[in-house]
């Protein structure tokens, strides 16, 4: 089995690989079709007896819009709990394929394809969510949570490693005669 410089052999980064993919499609579908599916058409308050025509519904209280999601109409906290863990995954295993791949040839693209793949999320989120600020505060806060951690442990690693380099080897060596 070969090694590269972060110690993973090339079956391990290899099935990492497979797994991570594997969490990138299936939290990416589940943000698409959240729990309880999406509203197929919209749903109006029934006391106040609107029709479906454009010009009557003014007076009307939209209860859900077509194409958002039901799970957050029924329980806005289960919903944020929902998009909240789905995100969380889903940016965690694109951060991780990032690592996996770095130094490859193809990181560049790599990196552009995840990055394309995070706004993708985001965008399909956004179209069945409801637009709340509560919603997208969860939503970016999961997004990039992982790549910040990252950031910020490859920082302290950086600093722990030039402190280990600073710092004298045992007690400083006096020569005799040397003024």
């Amino acid at each position: 089995m070969a090694t590269d410089l972060l110690n993973i052999s090339s079956d391990a980064r290899n099935t990492l690989l497979v797994v991570t993919t594997l969490i990138v499609a299936v939290t990416f579908q589940a943000a698409l079709n959240p729990p309880g599916g999406v509203w197929q058409d919209d749903r109006y308050d029934p006391e106040q007896n609107c029709k479906v025509v454009p010009g009557n519904l003014n007076k009307c209280t939209r209860l859900a819009q077509a194409g958002s999601s039901v799970l957050h109409t029924r329980s806005e906290g289960r919903y944020g709990t929902f998009i909240f863990v789905n995100t969380l995954a889903f940016s965690a295993a694109t951060s991780t394929i990032f690592f996996l791949l770095e130094g490859s040839p193809f990181q560049t693209e790599t990196l552009i394809s995840i990055y394309c793949m995070n706004f993708a999320y985001a965008a399909s989120v956004g179209a069945v969510q409801p637009q709340t600020a509560t919603t997208w505060t969860l939503l970016f806060v999961a997004l990039f949570s992982p790549y910040i951690f990252r950031l910020f442990s490859h920082i302290i690693k950086s600093h722990k490693v030039a402190r280990e380099q600073d710092v004298p080897q045992g007690p400083p060596v006096f020569q005799r005669g040397a003024c």
